[in-house]
């Protein structure tokens, strides 16, 4: 079952992240939409990428729902995991000794993993190890939004405001999704994405695009195999032959 990613109202500067609208594929992007498919030596795998952003992913008997979109050249094909929510747990204080402190616990007081924290002025995102990210202040003053990323996705899951002489401290709860999100590569291997190249681990599979062929009737069908051709019937009657195998 498909359902969004959201997060829970937080407290105090700390802002919800907005949900993600419906993805709007532009022009270049509409040849990576249909169906792909390969099978070989017992391993199966599908992929449906849909104009409306959605995506199938099938290996064997294995099957998730979610979404794709373009990075960098790349195709990234996600699921939905459930809810998650980070909450704020207490109010944030002030530690001259830092720049900034983020810790993250999930309801049973272990360290939440799977995390990570940035700001405008950072190199990067930072992973909370242990539940946790400390900036020294050799790391200089931080000030303005900062965000805490899901790292499987990079879903915005918080955002509070640094001010100069304000709080630096941050204690969060954090509720994870029933499964945890992935996010699988791959890229197209011509110019009309007739071969979508996909990343398994560590090997790969080429998928072939999957064409829809034309129904063929009943009763054309009878007659090819009786004359070994097929005849369709044009307006007034009239009718075009060919042979029968050529779709």
């Amino acid at each position: 079952m498909l359902r969004l990613i959201c997060a829970s109202a937080l407290t105090g500067l700390v802002a919800v992240a907005p949900a993600s609208s419906q993805t709007v594929l532009p022009p270049n992007q509409r040849l990576l939409v249909g169906k792909y498919h390969f099978e070989e030596a017992g391993l199966k795998v599908g992929v449906d990428l849909n104009a409306d952003g959605t995506a199938r992913y099938q290996v064997n008997a294995g099957r998730a729902d979610g979404f794709w979109a373009v990075r960098e050249g790349r195709v990234h094909i996600y699921n939905k995991p459930g809810p998650v929510r980070l909450e704020l747990a207490g109010a944030p204080t002030r530690d001259s000794s830092v720049a900034l402190r983020v810790v993250a616990q999930l309801p049973d007081g272990s360290p939440a993993g799977g995390l990570g924290v940035t700001w405008p002025n950072a190199a990067g995102i930072y992973y909370m190890t242990d539940g946790r990210n400390v900036a020294g202040l050799e790391d200089g003053l931080i000030v303005g939004e900062v965000s805490i990323q899901r790292d499987a996705d990079g879903k915005v899951l918080a955002t509070f405001v640094m001010k100069v002489g304000g709080p630096n401290s941050y204690r969060f709860t954090y509720h994870p999704s029933d499964v945890e999100p992935f996010d699988f590569q791959a890229r197209a291997l011509d110019a009309r994405a007739d071969v979508l190249e996909v990343e398994l681990g560590s090997a790969s599979a080429k998928l072939q695009r999957v064409r829809d062929r034309k129904p063929v009737s009943g009763t054309t069908l009878l007659y090819g195999l009786l004359t070994g051709e097929r005849r369709r019937l044009r307006p007034g009657g009239h009718s075009a032959g060919q042979p029968f195998g050529v779709l």
